[in-house]
């Protein structure tokens, strides 16, 4: 018997993200298998476990529990549970650690060196996608794993950013592994898991609701040593994460609003008040990692494949400079100019989406009329071409040179 079979069918029955799968194992000296052993004379006699979890623990077997995890690792999902050298030490010190991980790649070592997540508003500025991406890529070239959820806005900027830097990353998903939540997305998805992993607790093709975006928003912040937000509303799930991380004893920074101290927009008010909390303001990933430099020692900063010369070892956050500019600033990177790329590697679609393209920036829906890829193959070439700094992000999906 495969010993997280065990773990499955508590989950199955507890749900996700309770804290009860973890209780019952350190209760017991023979872990689940004795709480299963004991059958429902056990469970019912056990005043923290409701008679609905206890009908769920009877009506879901062990046997389907051993076939959802054979079939779940048919599709190429890693599942990992709290018996596992591979599960984080970081999860197992937060109040509720999932009983179970989905994982499609491979989690980064984030109890030996920095993870910090990135989280902010889905309808992003092109102020604050600038910053996410930059932070992403400065953090990541120090050594740093990024965090994040993996929606459209500030987490994809944040994720992309660290992926030019070949950084490691992990998505944690509000859904199950299979499910075609934000297909947009669906080539950053790919791309993260060449040097990271996407992960959730949720099996197979679970969907969305709004309890698994605030269940996954303890995650984010559980992976981590420290949250930064970036553009947070006064009502955002953003702010559900910073308190994760404050009751998960993880520290909490934020890249301020344009006017802050003074009003700096609807989009920031939830993010500046955070800072009024309590929580640090940042314009650097130095400022975030100075940190944890002397926790994480023997973590040594890494140059991006592409980058050339010396690396700047600070360089302040700049929202009005062109984002690739600040690319090239930080690692001597070489700028992408317009229409001189004489790169024959690239394909077919990406020469037409380039040539579409110029400083004024063009909705996704424009560059499908101009090119005649389809919305799914152009989503896919643009985040490519995003991942190599050709072209450039902005709110309300559209894109430039």
């Amino acid at each position: 018997m495969d010993k997280r079979a065990y773990w499955l069918w508590l989950q199955h029955a507890f749900g996700a993200g309770s804290p009860k799968p973890w209780s019952i194992f350190n209760r017991f000296r023979g872990g689940i298998e004795e709480f299963h052993s004991g059958g429902a004379p056990l469970w019912n006699s056990m005043k923290f476990i409701s008679e609905k979890e206890a009908r769920m623990l009877f009506a879901y077997t062990i046997s389907e529990a051993e076939m959802m995890l054979e079939m779940s690792e048919k599709l190429g999902h890693h599942v990992i549970t709290p018996e596992e050298d591979k599960y984080p030490e970081a999860l197992r010190n937060i109040y509720d650690p999932p009983a179970v991980l989905y994982c499609k790649g491979e989690i980064p070592d984030v109890d030996n060196s920095p993870a910090i997540a990135i989280v902010g508003a889905r309808k992003a500025t092109e102020r604050g996608i600038n910053a996410a991406t930059s932070f992403g890529y400065q953090l990541a070239i120090s050594g740093a794993a990024i965090i994040s959820g993996g929606a459209v806005g500030i987490d994809s900027a944040a994720l992309k950013g660290a992926l030019r830097g070949m950084g490691k990353t992990v998505s944690v998903l509000p859904c199950g592994l299979s499910n075609g939540y934000l297909i947009e997305n669906f080539a950053l998805r790919e791309k993260i898991t060449e040097s990271g992993a996407l992960v959730t607790e949720y099996p197979m093709e679970t969907g969305v609701t709004k309890g698994t975006f605030q269940v996954r928003n303890r995650l984010i912040s559980g992976f981590s040593c420290a949250a930064l937000i970036i553009e947070a509303a006064k009502k955002s799930g953003s702010l559900i994460t910073a308190k994760h991380a404050k009751e998960q004893n993880r520290d909490v920074f934020v890249f301020p609003g344009e006017g802050y101290p003074d009003y700096s927009g609807k989009e920031c008010e939830g993010s500046d008040a955070l800072i009024h909390d309590g929580a640090k303001a940042v314009f650097t990933a130095d400022e975030i990692l100075i940190e944890y430099r002397r926790r994480f020692a023997s973590q040594k900063p890494h140059k991006p494949v592409e980058a050339s010369g010396e690396r700047k070892a600070r360089v302040t956050v700049q929202p009005n400079m062109p984002l690739i500019t600040q690319m090239a600033a930080l690692a001597s990177m070489p700028v992408f100019s317009e229409r001189n790329e004489a790169d024959t590697a690239i394909s077919e679609d990406a020469r037409k989406i380039l040539l579409a393209l110029s400083a004024e920036p063009k909705h996704i829906s424009e560059l499908e009329a101009a090119t005649g890829i389809s919305t799914s193959k152009l989503l896919g070439t643009i985040t490519e071409l995003e991942l190599e700094g050709k072209i450039k992000a902005h709110s309300g999906r559209r894109y430039s040179l």
